[in-house]
């Protein structure tokens, strides 16, 4: 399935919702990469979608404004994510079913819906943490198809038929020389999974802000993070992840949206593709 959602009325009538990672693609200028990853935790900007009704979404629901859902650059389809206005502290769940079709440079689109509950109007953008509900998003992609399971299946799954033999090589006195290995029944995964509807509501938490940054990318050696500091006029920010050092390569802080895009922009012609918008 294409990274973009379908617009043809004719294919409505087959929709059926399934795990969806997909291929890297293009939106604008920049390629994106889809991945699995049921403990995502990331920032960035948030935007109000601009789709339309009965289109259908990559992971194949028919995209719904009043719904609680919304659009991420990366993560397998569909997932469940709580979302988190740093500005103003309102915290809503939704599921991700859909991929941006507005800018790479906005890592979620929200629902009319699930965006005014946010505290977002049409035009408007938010800086927002995302974090993934791991183990409900485990549970969902092992029941759709398509899924996990689906793929153990597959792999697992024997072919033809063995023969029976005696240990000394000879075969077996019946009539049962040859006997069909069990196959998983195809439909074991059911064909269509009901997808639970949301609630609308919110949360009003903390409202912590955040300064934005340009993420350059991370390293383990010291001298490719240093080259890529020079080049985007950023610093060093080290950490470490499970003992490890990981070497980060900021460029900021941007007092407005706007700048932080403007700066994107230029080190995206550069060649810095790997660069984007976070928040801390």
């Amino acid at each position: 399935m294409s990274s973009c959602s379908k617009e043809d009325d004719s294919n409505l009538a087959q929709v059926k919702p399934h795990y969806e990672i997909g291929q890297p693609y293009q939106l604008g200028d920049r390629w994106l990469y889809p991945e699995e990853n049921f403990a995502y935790k990331g920032t960035g900007i948030a935007v109000v979608s601009s789709k339309k009704s009965r289109q259908v979404t990559v992971d194949g629901e028919i995209y719904n404004p009043q719904s609680m859902t919304g659009a991420h650059t990366t993560l397998q389809l569909p997932s469940i994510v709580h979302v988190r206005n740093l500005d103003n502290g309102r915290e809503i769940t939704i599921r991700l079913n859909d991929r941006p079709v507005s800018t790479a440079d906005r890592v979620l689109e929200l629902t009319p819906k699930a965006a005014s509950l946010l505290g977002l109007s049409k035009n408007s953008t938010a800086k927002v943490e995302i974090i993934e509900d791991e183990q409900r998003s485990q549970d969902l992609a092992f029941k759709m198809p398509g899924g996990p399971q689906t793929q153990m299946q597959v792999n697992t799954a024997p072919l033809g038929t063995i023969k029976v033999e005696n240990l000394d090589g000879s075969p077996q006195p019946s009539n049962s020389q040859t006997q069909p290995l069990e196959q998983p029944p195809t439909n074991s995964v059911q064909a269509l999974v009901p997808l639970e509807e949301l609630p609308a509501v919110y949360q009003q938490g903390a409202a912590t802000g955040g300064q934005l940054w340009i993420d350059g990318g991370s390293f383990t050696s010291s001298i490719y993070a240093n080259r890529l500091a020079a080049r985007m006029g950023g610093r060093l920010v080290t950490t470490y992840v499970g003992g490890r050092r990981v070497i980060r390569v900021r460029s900021g802080p941007y007092a407005t949206i706007e700048q932080a895009d403007q700066n994107l922009d230029s080190l995206l012609q550069s060649g810095i593709k790997g660069a984007k918008i976070i928040v801390e």
